[in-house]
């Protein structure tokens, strides 16, 4: 619990520690200030091209954004020391802000042409762009082949169509270059209507050497171009997700666990408080050992002990229901001899009423055990 004194470290931290210019440096407004300030040097580089009075006061506001970028790499630097060479897109602003200091006089001269990369920092700065690129680039691996396949199947078209249409139309087809310049054009469908009426005139089939040529490069090969960036795409924000859901899981997990375990310990407890008070399972405690716990006097069910460890509560049912036998016994004593049937009436009357029948006792129990016998020993003693 803070108790609002701050220590040094504390202070650092808040007064541009190295934790305060990290969160500087990732946070929206410092993000938000970065992208404002690339496109304002884009602005400045578009209206430098034009010759014109506010020329000097544009190279002052150009040096000045240098300036500002030269001061965001030092913070970067600063905050993110060693793990600031890991990501290559740190590695692409430090190079831009690097070529931006050099001077762009004599031999370095051509280094004026480099300023334009200042505004693809702007693909840095937006997440989002950056994710694109990053996909593109993925996606290199994979497009190669994609490209190997266009390019062996333009040069063997190249091949065919100079041997069979050089002569005829040497404007198109007059060498190697030419004809493969060609049938780029045809194959990105820019002007292919004047190449093919060209041939068409000399050579009245060749429209099948056309049509077969665009559905292999233009439908079929560029789409699988396209179909693999848009998969390597696909592949980046499924990853970023991905990374983001374990992350998410994770911590649901340790909390459930954590949850888990509180609740194993509380189980514990209780567990050991029942035992103590000798009624909980494993408990080392008999009945009748002066705890209330169930089959104890004075738990539920229980009756007086009568030392044996083994009996349970419900053993203690017996005694209970000898009271009522021996009063039983006794309204039958004091009836007369024929009582005696009746007795066994009422009894049956009992039954019938859908009394629980009580289990005779004692001796009584032996000469009443075959009713409707004739063997009634009371009836014959009355």
């Amino acid at each position: 619990m803070s108790t609002g004194t701050r220590t040094p470290d504390d202070q650092a931290d808040g007064f541009g520690g190295v934790d305060g210019v990290d969160r500087m440096v990732r946070s929206r407004w410092f993000t938000n200030t970065m992208v404002a300030v690339i496109m304002v040097n884009a602005a400045i580089l578009g209206v430098a091209t034009y010759e014109n009075a506010a020329l000097p006061y544009l190279v002052i506001a150009e040096r000045f954004i240098i300036a500002v970028f030269v001061v965001e790499m030092v913070l970067k630097l600063y905050a993110w020391r060693g793990s600031f060479f890991r990501d290559g897109w740190n590695w692409f602003d430090l190079s831009v802000v690097i070529v931006s200091l050099i001077p762009a006089s004599g031999p370095f001269a051509v280094l004026r042409v480099l300023r334009v990369l200042r505004i693809l920092r702007i693909i840095t700065a937006v997440p989002q762009m950056r994710q694109v690129v990053s996909a593109l680039f993925k996606s290199v691996p994979g497009m190669g082949t994609v490209i190997g396949l266009m390019l062996v199947t333009v040069y063997t078209f190249a091949i065919l169509s100079q041997q069979l249409f050089g002569e005829t139309v040497p404007e198109f087809f007059g060498d190697l270059g030419t004809t493969l310049y060609t049938l780029f054009m045809v194959m990105t469908t820019e002007d292919w209507p004047d190449v093919s009426d060209a041939v068409l005139e000399h050579h009245p089939m060749a429209w099948i050497f056309f049509v077969v040529y665009m559905v292999v490069t233009a439908y079929i090969v560029l789409n699988l171009v396209i179909g693999v960036i848009v998969a390597s795409m696909e592949r980046e924000v499924n990853d970023d997700r991905w990374k983001e859901d374990q992350r998410m899981e994770e911590e649901l997990h340790q909390a459930v666990m954590g949850r888990l375990a509180e609740l194993n310990a509380q189980v514990e407890h209780l567990t050991r408080i029942v035992q103590e008070q000798g009624g909980g399972p494993g408990g080392d405690a008999q009945p009748g050992s002066g705890h209330g716990g169930p089959g104890g006097p004075g738990g539920p069910g229980g009756g007086p002990s009568d030392g044996d460890g083994d009996r349970t509560g419900g053993a203690a049912e017996e005694p209970e229901r000898e009271p009522r036998n021996e009063a039983h016994d006794r309204g039958r004593g004091s009836d007369t001899g024929a009582g005696v049937d009746g007795g066994g009436d009422s009894e049956d009357e009992d039954l019938d009423a859908g009394s629980e029948p009580m289990e005779p006792v004692g001796p009584r129990s032996q000469s009443r055990s075959r009713p409707g016998t004739g063997t009634e020993s009371e009836g014959t003693g009355s």
